[in-house]
């Protein structure tokens, strides 16, 4: 008679599904203007943690606003206008 082995099984690594959302970040984005502005010009870590947060505060009261303003209009859909009008309603004073 064969003797059979068993080989103990190793732990696995937990999938993708089970680990926490990742946030957005648009730090390769805001850097990416930056150098698109001034070539010579850099930003600190610290400042760009800053700067990061702020757009993603912007682009949130944006998007919540033109979702009220969807509702608003009794449409399901967002589209560029709602976009355009929320974005002028949260920023009037500085687009003028």
């Amino acid at each position: 008679m064969k003797s059979v082995v068993h080989e103990e099984k190793r732990p696995t690594k937990p999938s993708c599904h089970l680990k926490g959302k990742k946030k957005a970040n648009y730090s390769t984005y805001i850097y990416r203007v930056l150098k698109q502005v001034n070539l010579y010009t850099g930003i600190l870590c610290k400042l760009m943690v800053i700067v990061d947060c702020a757009e993603g505060d912007l682009l949130q009261r944006v998007a919540s606003e033109a979702s009220r303003l969807s509702l608003s209009n009794k449409r399901r859909t967002l589209t560029g206008r709602e976009i355009q009008s929320a974005a002028q309603l949260l920023h009037a004073e500085e687009l003028w």
